[in-house]
């Protein structure tokens, strides 16, 4: 994550450190925003106009992330599915990834005593859309938990749709 990264968000979130380095870390974050912000803005062209229209503004912010699937088609083609409730999971959202030529996984806070991807703990925090190159996206989220995906995919090649 470029903006909205994991060790910014815990040092955000520590009550240990000196008021003046909370408004140090307030003032990075509060950049940070208005940057990606100013950033996001190009990416209209390059996603459908619901998906950009719901990441405008918190995306799926304390969302529960039910569940993630990885299908794979090809060696150089893959889909990633999230399915994601902030209800309880009486309705949920299903933001799906299609044409994945890259993927990772990453867990930054091997301290936490919950398991990887633990349902209890494993909100959706931020997301960050980025250009890659002119056909290309990279999208990364980062979990409660420390749990965070990466990947790239065509322009055009996201889609959110509803459960219930």
């Amino acid at each position: 994550m470029k903006y909205f990264a994991y060790e910014l968000f815990l040092a955000q979130n520590n009550e240990n450190i000196s008021e003046l380095e909370q408004e140090k870390i307030q003032k990075k974050w509060n950049q940070n925003v208005l940057d990606y912000r100013a950033l996001y803005k190009a990416l209209a062209n390059k996603i459908s106009m619901d998906v950009y229209q719901h990441f405008s503004g918190l995306g799926f912010h304390d969302y529960q992330l039910l569940s993630w699937e990885l299908e794979h088609k090809s060696l150089r083609k893959m889909g990633l599915r999230f399915t994601l409730s902030n209800d309880g999971g009486l309705s949920k959202i299903i933001l799906v990834f299609h044409d994945v030529s890259s993927f990772e996984y990453h867990h930054e806070n091997y301290h936490n005593e919950q398991p990887v991807m633990n349902r209890d703990i494993d909100q959706w925090l931020y997301e960050e859309f980025l250009t890659v190159d002119p056909f290309t996206l990279s999208f990364e989220v980062i979990f409660s938990s420390g749990a965070s995906i990466a990947l790239t995919f065509p322009n055009h090649a996201v889609s959110l749709k509803e459960e219930r």
